[in-house]
């Protein structure tokens, strides 16, 4: 596991990335772009869709991995998909679709492609669906007694409030609600901290109805926000493989915000105030808190059962010594020019190409050591391969 500059490690995997002879992979490149979204009915929020992709972006990824000495094609994540496949075979899928709709939106691509025997990048079905779930993975992170706020998940409004959460209101604590499978900041607004029940109530049935998802509830943590991405994998028996990487943890700076500004990672910040968003990277931190949430980062990633590429988010807690508490893993996370993950690799000197060549890369990595990377595209007859 290498904590150090990355360059040598993309540069040493690039070549195995490649096929024998010198010949490249036919790689699709996979994506859902906001243009392309069913249509919303009038009462949707206008940060819906927030986390699907521009054209731009996609043609960053289809770049990258080019410049690796692959072919790449591009398609669209949606139901055409089998067939576009069946047309233009490819030997990898790079997967960055997020979903349109669904409860397991980020998984569907993925699933379909299981079912055709195509192999791609990113984590795996069941982490997908299990991380996209952010109730479902606090209950994983539980299990493995990783540290994570207490919360409940409401499906009604006037469900019962868990007690634990109850005591803590009764004791002045806060409780903080979001929708339970978003991200990018969907549905988190400054009135996300709640400190009375009938708030939370009003607030639980205003996101059951907008997003159509049940609604975390969680314990509020006063702290510092922190993220710490990786790339690459762990071996069968857990342990990191020798091409997992850490980036450097990178903290919000929310000093460079309004005074008044919510003190917590909301849509509003990372979307409509994307142009003044600055992080600190590497994070401030005493060094123990700091190999800490290395620590937890890969025991998440590995709880979690993700592949290739994550990102998890922290609270410091720091009404107890900045103790770790996991908000949620990213096990697709955003590899855009100005994603978290990219802004922490850029800190360590990397380039956003980098980046992505990396994700594809402990990809093939990992897919040859397991004998899954069969290059099928040059098995097939020279018209279907063109």
């Amino acid at each position: 596991m290498s904590t150090s500059d990355p360059s040598e490690s993309s540069s040493s995997l690039a070549s195995s990335a490649v096929g024998g002879g010198g010949e490249g992979l036919r790689v699709a490149v996979l994506y859902n772009l906001k243009e392309n979204a069913p249509s919303l009915n009038g009462s949707a929020p206008k940060d819906a869709l927030a986390e699907l992709d521009s054209m731009t972006n996609v043609e960053d990824y289809c770049a990258a991995i080019r410049a690796l000495g692959h072919s790449v094609v591009a398609f669209e994540g949606n139901a055409e998909l089998p067939q576009r496949l069946a047309e233009h075979p490819v030997d990898l899928c790079f997967n960055t679709c997020e979903g349109f709709r669904g409860d397991s939106r980020e998984a569907q691509v993925p699933a379909l492609l299981e079912m055709m025997g195509v192999p791609y990048t990113a984590s795996r079905v069941m982490a997908l669906a299990i991380t996209l779930d952010k109730a479902m993975t606090k209950r994983v992170l539980h299990y493995y007694g990783l540290p994570t706020p207490a919360f409940q998940e409401f499906f009604a409004a006037d469900q019962p409030l868990d007690p634990r959460l109850r005591a803590r209101l009764a004791a002045g604590a806060t409780l903080f609600v979001k929708p339970n499978r978003e991200g990018t900041g969907i549905g988190i607004h400054s009135d996300a901290r709640l400190r009375d029940e009938a708030s939370l109530r009003a607030k639980v049935a205003y996101l059951l109805g907008a997003y159509n998802e049940s609604v975390l509830v969680e314990e509020y943590i006063e702290g510092r926000d922190v993220t710490c991405g990786l790339v690459g994998n762990l071996r069968l028996d857990g342990t990191p493989d020798e091409d997992l990487h850490l980036f450097p943890i990178s903290e919000v700076d929310y000093s460079v915000y309004p005074a008044g500004t919510e003190p917590f990672y909301s849509y509003k910040l990372k979307v409509d105030l994307a142009d003044s968003y600055r992080n600190l990277c590497p994070a401030p931190l005493p060094e123990a808190v700091a190999a800490e949430v290395r620590r937890l980062t890969v025991e998440t990633f590995r709880a979690c059962g993700c592949r290739d590429v994550a990102r998890v988010d922290f609270r410091l807690d720091v009404n107890n010594n900045l103790q770790p508490m996991i908000l949620e893993i990213n096990a697709l996370p955003g590899i855009t020019s100005i994603s978290d993950l990219t802004l922490c690799a850029e800190a360590e000197g990397w380039t956003h190409a980098q980046l992505v060549q990396a994700v594809f890369q402990a990809a093939v990595r990992r897919l040859r050591q397991r004998g899954r990377l069969t290059v099928r595209s040059r098995l097939l007859p020279a018209a279907q391969s063109a």
